[in-house]
Formats: structure tokens, C-alpha cells, sequence
């Protein structure tokens, strides 16, 4: 925001805040200011049409030592809708990774990694929706629901709408997505929107795995995410041998253009649900988490993260 400095000393001088003395001074001013606007808002009806968000950023707003200015556009222009729900896609697995084992359930877990993401946001990404839900936290539940349709999440009576958890081959997305970014300047970026056709996920993620050409790759990969000693590879082997000859078709079909967006979510998650009954089964999943190098992965995003924030 421009004069964002402004601004703030013109509600430092307009509001009194008593009694908040173990609260951040300013923040604590703005939440009392904008709770007595909603309430005068309330009480006067006003309508929500007056002045639209999309208007509203298109402002001029100039705060005086006495009173707040703000100038509507001469020509409004299509200022779009944000930050679209396919691009929250990648950074959405890698947080889900990054805290596996917690098992949030969903509001928290969009909460949590919208505040991840934040600084990658638009202002237009945090408008109210007429139902009254933040854009952002709409979108991140649109990227979760079309990775869950492809298989990417897991989706049993444990998980149902419950919470968000990676499947097998949203563990291998995943794991390449934390590789390319562990080591990044900004590793929570939102990639840039593309405009793709027929296709509903990011290349980033439907040629995550073009690298993986043998058991042993696919072995390895799912290995970066854990502990050295970690014996899950061999306890389970015949079950990952198995998923490993279904993974080629499910790659395939994630990124076949022949077939429309519809079709493709369903074969892939058959093939997903044909893995999980054939091979790949809860006590996997259980075993495999206890191996994950959670707080490792966490301290190195973090470092990262803090290297570029200095």
C-alpha cells in the first residue's frame, strides 16, 4: 500500500486502545477500528455494493494529518480475480509434506498454508466472497480437490473430508517439488499462471516423475524423504514392486491429451485406487511416516527461507 506509513500514523492518532497494554499496539488499533466500522456498517444497512474490492484497489488513497482521502478511478479496469487455484497446487504438497504427520484438519491446514504463502498473494487474493469466505482459502480447497481427484490425496473413510493427506504418488510429487525448492530463494513461491488446455494440474507436477526410469529411482525417491536406517523399503518391497508396475500407467494417463479433464481424474484415480487395494496398504503409509525426516526438511526450507528474508 502506498503511504502504508501514513496511514498508520493517522490511526495511531484517531484510536484510543485502553486496557491492551500485552498486545501489539497499532494491530490492536486497526482490529478496534475496523470492528466499530462493521458494527456502524451493521447498523446502517449499508449495502456491500456501494463500493466494490475490485474499485477499491484502484484508489487513490492519501491520509492528511486530520483526515483520510480516497479517489475513485477515472476508468476502471479488469483487475482479474488473483491468483487462480491450480497455481497454489505445487507449493499446497509441499506443505503437506512438510507437516505429514500433524493431520490438521482442513480449515487449519488452509490457514497455515495460506500464511505460508502470504507474501506471494495479491491484495485481490484475500477479497470476500459473497458467502463470506477469504478467495484464497476458497482456492486452496479448489487445488486440494482436484489433486484429491487425480489421486494425489488420499481419500478413505479415515481422511473422508477430514483432513488432507499425500497418497503414494503425491509422496513422489512432493519429494521432487522439496528437492527443486529446499534449496531455493523462495521456496513457497506460486509458480506463475498458465494457461493450459484440457489440462487441470501444472506441468510441474504431471512430469514431477519423467525422471523416474526404474524401481530403483522410484525407490530413491521416496527414500530422499527419509531416515538412512529406514527399513520400510525392504519390509514392503513386494508391495512397492508392485505399485511401481502401475505407476507408468498412471503417469500416462495424467498427462494424455487425448482424453478431457473428466475422464483423465477418473482412470487416474482407478489406477490410483487399484494401487492402493493391490499393494500399497494403511500399515505402508503408517510405517513410511514414522521414517519421514519431518524436522529436517522443516529446518532446511527454513534456512532457506531465512537466508533470503536476510
Amino acid at each position: 500500500m502506498k503511504d502504508r506509513e501514513a496511514l498508520e500514523a493517522l490511526i495511531n492518532q484517531w484510536v484510543q486502545a485502553e486496557g491492551f497494554e500485552q498486545k501489539p499496539e497499532l494491530d490492536v488499533k486497526i482490529a478496534l477500528l475496523t470492528f466499530a466500522l462493521e458494527q456502524l456498517k451493521h447498523e446502517r444497512r449499508a449495502s456491500d455494493e456501494l463500493v466494490k474490492f475490485e474499485e477499491f484497489t484502484q484508489c487513490q488513497v492519501f491520509p492528511d494529518t486530520a483526515k483520510l482521502i480516497v479517489s475513485s478511478p477515472q476508468f476502471l479496469k479488469n483487475v482479474g480475480t488473483g491468483t487462480a487455484a491450480m497455481q497454489l497446487q505445487p507449493p499446497l504438497l509441499l506443505f503437506l509434506l512438510m507437516h505429514h504427520r500433524e493431520r490438521f484438519p482442513v480449515f487449519d491446514i488452509i490457514r497455515l498454508f495460506i500464511e505460508k504463502v502470504r507474501d506471494r498473494l495479491e491484495y485481490l487474493d484475500f477479497k470476500k466472497t459473497k458467502t463470506g469466505v477469504t478467495r484464497c482459502f476458497t482456492n486452496a480447497r479448489f487445488a486440494a480437490n482436484v489433486l484429491r481427484a487425480y489421486g494425489l490425496l488420499k481419500f478413505t473413510e479415515r481422511e473422508a473430508y477430514k483432513t488432507w493427506e499425500l497418497s503414494l504418488t503425491g509422496f513422489l510429487v512432493a519429494a521432487d517439488i522439496y528437492q527443486k525448492r529446499c534449496t531455493a530463494r523462495t521456496p513457497w513461491t506460486v509458480p506463475a499462471h498458465e494457461k493450459l488446455f484440457n489440462y487441470d494440474l501444472l506441468p510441474e507436477i504431471r512430469q514431477a516423475c519423467d525422471a523416474i526410469q526404474s524401481y530403483d529411482q522410484f525407490v530413491q525417491r521416496l527414500a530422499s524423504l527419509c531416515r538412512p536406517d529406514a527399513k520400510v523399503f525392504t519390509t514392503f518391497e513386494p508391495a512397492l514392486i508392485k505399485a511401481y508396475a502401475l505407476l507408468p500407467g498412471y503417469w500416462a494417463t495424467l498427462n494424455n491429451p487425448g482424453i478431457n479433464q473428466k475422464e483423465r481424474q477418473k482412470a487416474s484415480r482407478d489406477l490410483v485406487k487399484k494401487l492402493e487395494s493391490e499393494a500399497i496398504s494403511e500399515q505402508f503409509y503408517d510405517e513410511f511416516s514414522q521414517c519421514l525426516q519431518i524436522n529436517e526438511m522443516l529446518s532446511r526450507i527454513s534456512r532457506s527461507g531465512n537466508e533470503t528474508n536476510g
